[in-house]
């Protein structure tokens, strides 16, 4: 049984399509953590913790139902096989595990992080990529997807960029292999056919403890709030090359259906739209 989590290093890109264009490419720092398994990932290392303060941590209060929430905590597992039972009833999911951002000394912001959900023979069956912008806004894509063939397409309902509409579509696509190391997330989004933007992580997996933490850290040269920080500069350069600004209209509702899109790189198939 691999450990209950893990570090994840990686380069993250960022293509902005059409004119003017812009690209942008930084290292990552995630952790692939087992909600069910959180007592474990938090006595893995002295320098990370599980819903407290440390080097590195993972709060549940930063996700789902519990983003600014001022009520109880409801576990993240509990959370994610709830979405997965609204589109797929009658199957048991076995596993639960998230990729996201650790919080640096106390402090993170993740533009976007993934949960995988398996059923008892390993295979994926739903994924959950939870969404957030710099609004404090957030939003849940949800869908299934059917033996390796792991790609999503959705309609577009939530702002995350003020230099993109709410309009178009996404094709999404998550990689975590139990066999090896290797951890891939894909987005494209495209209006009208039409790329505009594409969007990758590809990382490697390795065993938390204290030696990787440090590692980690030094190696990707993170500090507190550097997707923020990131972020924001990339809009200076955006706004510098006179790209359209778009006002953030209200938030939809929390999760909507992601469908299905069939095999290739990217999928191939009919575009998903919003349900319920």
């Amino acid at each position: 049984m691999s450990s209950a989590c893990q570090l994840v290093r990686s380069k993250i890109d960022h293509t902005r399509h059409g004119t003017p264009s812009h690209f942008l490419s930084r290292r990552g720092l995630s952790v692939w953590i087992d909600l069910d398994r959180l007592d474990e990932a938090d006595a893995q290392s002295a320098l990370f913790s599980v819903d407290s303060f440390n080097l590195l941590s993972f709060r549940q209060a930063d996700y789902g139902p519990n983003f600014r929430s001022k009520g109880a905590i409801t576990p993240l597992a509990d959370h994610a096989r709830a979405l997965a039972r609204d589109i797929l009833p009658d199957v048991e999911m076995a596993s639960v595990h998230l990729l996201t951002f650790p919080r640096i000394l106390g402090v993170a912001f993740n533009p976007v992080s993934v949960y995988v959900l398996r059923t008892a023979d390993g295979e994926s069956r739903v994924v959950i990529y939870e969404v957030r912008n710099t609004f404090g806004d957030m939003h849940s894509y949800v869908g299934e997807v059917r033996g390796d063939e792991a790609v999503l397409s959705a309609q577009k309902i939530f702002h995350v960029s003020p230099f993109f509409a709410v309009e178009g579509d996404y094709r999404l696509r998550m990689q975590v292999d139990p066999a090896d190391d290797l951890v891939r997330v894909l987005m494209r989004y495209s209006v009208d056919g039409t790329a505009r933007l594409t969007a990758t992580l590809r990382g490697t997996r390795e065993t938390l403890n204290n030696s990787s933490v440090v590692r980690s850290i030094v190696a990707t040269r993170q500090w507190p709030l550097r997707p923020l920080v990131s972020i924001h500069v990339e809009a200076v350069r955006l706004w510098m090359k006179r790209v359209p600004f778009h006002s953030r209209p209200q938030p939809p509702q929390a999760w909507s259906q992601a469908h299905h899109a069939g095999s290739g790189p990217l999928g191939t198939g009919p575009e998903g739209r919003q349900e319920g």
